[in-house]
């Protein structure tokens, strides 16, 4: 009797080995916040009136807003220029402190639709170079780290996709494949230390 053989080809065997295994997941659902604020305050950016500067941008401001709220990121976002008292995040790209100000000439968020992203791709044990993806965040609090948020965003820009709906993490000593720099952005690097935070699954954003 003819008997299919279960082996995989092994150039598969090899890319699964690279990016992690893969399975899809369904829809997103939306979530429109009017005024949107935090501690109290609107929240805004001195972005772009005030070109120089520890600025978020708009878009920036309104992705970390859903995050923080637990959503996925922002879909779209509305505007309007007014002086006003605010709430900012104290940082670029998004990632830092939420602190308040009053300026005049404020690009204030009026709406902002987050989504909660169901629709993507889970990798588990995500590779790069041959090595489990991780962070030395947040056990070494300082040095050139990008966090384990950035690090899942990284990897599924790498991999063509919009970016990291969700991740899960175990801390342990391994070897593994960092980004070297923070907030994601730099290159690839593998080195091994113990108290690792090694992200176990990645899910990306796939629209």
């Amino acid at each position: 009797m003819f008997r299919r053989s279960s082996v995989l080809p092994s150039l598969f065997v090899s890319l699964l080995f690279v990016v992690g295994f893969a399975s899809s997941a369904s829809a997103d659902t939306y979530q429109t916040y009017v005024t949107p604020t935090v501690n109290g305050y609107q929240i805004g950016t001195y972005l772009p009136n005030q070109p120089t500067g520890n600025f978020s941008s708009a878009a920036d401001t309104a992705r970390r807003f859903c995050q923080d709220q637990g959503h996925s990121g922002a879909q779209s976002f509305t505007t309007a220029i007014r002086g006003s008292a605010y709430s900012f995040i104290v940082g670029t790209n998004g990632v830092g402190n939420w602190g308040t100000t009053g300026n005049s000439n404020v690009t204030m968020l009026e709406t902002v639709t987050c989504f909660t992203s169901n629709s993507g791709v889970t990798y588990t044990t995500p590779a790069v170079n041959g090595y489990q993806i991780g962070t030395y965040l947040p056990n070494q609090p300082t040095g050139n780290f990008s966090s384990a948020a950035d690090t899942a965003r990284r990897f599924c820009q790498d991999q063509g996709h919009t970016g990291a709906s969700s991740f899960t993490t175990a801390i342990r000593g391994s070897a593994y494949s960092f980004v070297v720099g923070t907030n994601g952005v730099g290159n690839w690097g593998t080195t091994g230390n113990s108290n690792v935070t090694m992200l176990e699954t990645v899910t990306c954003i796939t629209q």
